[in-house]
């Protein structure tokens, strides 16, 4: 008689599973892409640096020879920025490096979530491995209790041999999810950045966080709408600096001193363009973001209804397993002593299985649901 034996080394492993909060805290902390996105902050603020710099000084040296006399000139020119776009560079600046900690904040939250839905996949796996195992368990004591029937003679053989096929599609069955475990298992590690074979815990139960946070997407939203408000006002300005001048010149006996100004005139480009179109920006943001909030509020307001929905139909299967684990109980027990037909122990079975499954399924729904809905009310943020 075939058994399936679970490798002991699964099971010391198993014996030693990380925690989900503390393999995430450990993921997060030393993640890669992280880190990265972390080094934006400090670019985004030198890129600021960039922008509010000073236009260097122009130094004009002039040599002149005459007939009987020579001379010389020496000339400085510095750009002076007007108060009013310094004021906007810095304005931009600032934008720039929040929209950069606002980035890195999303991405956080991004993290958080596509490693809470990569776990719940690892988990509804194991779990369906673990009912695969069941039924593998189920199945080889029907088979083994129907060859001892077909041996006395009070099981026909085609029911025999529907027992033998039923316990080796169990045993396919259980290699299969070990296959689909054993992906998720490493998608789950890849994503974390992690490289040795750990195990994970698989049943983290994640709850609703009611702290209602700025949702990542919509704080990303705004931020990137002020900065580039911010840029486009930049190229408003008709005049952004006026150059101050100062010369000195020695010609012959003559010493000639000069200082002004140089200031553009914009009698042809007023940039009035420029300002009708960030106005019409200004607009078209509002509209967008405002647009992008009622929809995330039907979101939130439907997660929660789903959330509802899928819980009491839980509490539904969960008491209809119950039962139908009784009544498995009896039939097993019933085809022992060759009170009823196989079929009707399929039949029963077959039934708990299939409400088992969908109670894994159910939870997994549930869980993914939850984190959708953390992530919308931002709780995920760093």
């Amino acid at each position: 008689m075939i058994k399936f034996i679970l490798p002991i080394t699964l099971l010391c492993s198993l014996s030693y599973a990380e925690n989900f909060e503390t393999f995430l805290a450990r993921a997060v902390e030393n993640s890669i892409y992280l880190q990265s996105s972390g080094l934006t902050i400090e670019q985004s603020r030198l890129e600021g640096n960039i922008i509010k710099r000073y236009e260097n000084p122009k130094v004009e040296i002039e040599a002149s020879s005459f007939e009987s006399e020579s001379g010389y000139r020496v000339a400085i020119t510095q750009p002076i920025r007007l108060l009013d776009i310094s004021a906007d560079k810095e304005h931009f600046a600032t934008c720039k490096e929040r929209n950069a900690k606002v980035n890195v904040s999303a991405a956080h939250a991004q993290f958080v979530k596509e490693m809470s839905l990569l776990y719940v996949e690892y988990s509804q796996k194991q779990k369906l491995l673990d009912l695969a195992n069941e039924e593998l368990k189920i199945a080889q004591k029907i088979n083994e209790i129907s060859n001892q029937r077909f041996l006395s003679g009070s099981l026909s053989k085609a029911l025999m041999l529907q027992a033998d096929i039923d316990y080796a599609t169990a045993q396919s069955n259980v290699l299969e999810h070990e296959r689909e475990h054993s992906l998720s298992h490493y998608d789950l590690l890849a994503f974390a950045g992690v490289t040795e074979e750990l195990q994970i815990e698989p049943n983290y139960q994640f709850g609703l966080i009611n702290d209602e946070k700025e949702n990542p997407d919509i704080a990303l939203l705004e931020s990137e709408n002020a900065m580039s408000i911010s840029e486009s006002k930049l190229n408003t300005y008709a005049i952004e600096s006026i150059e101050v001048f100062g010369e000195y010149e020695r010609e012959g006996n003559q010493n000639i001193y000069r200082a002004g100004v140089s200031i553009a005139l914009p009698f042809f480009n007023d940039k009035s363009e420029e300002k009708s179109i960030l106005s019409l920006q200004e607009r078209r943001n509002a509209l967008a973001l405002k647009a992008y909030k009622n929809r995330l509020q039907t979101k939130i307001t439907t997660l929660k209804k789903e959330l509802d929905t899928l819980n009491r139909l839980l509490q539904k299967r969960q008491s209809n397993l119950k039962n139908e684990q009784e009544l498995m109980n009896m039939y097993n027990d019933a085809y022992a002593i060759a009170t009823i037909n196989i079929l009707e122990l399929y039949e029963i079975k077959n039934r708990l299985l299939s409400t088992k499954r969908e109670v894994i399924n159910l939870q997994s729904q549930i869980s993914r649901t939850t984190i959708d809905y953390n992530y919308t009310q931002g709780n995920y943020n760093e």
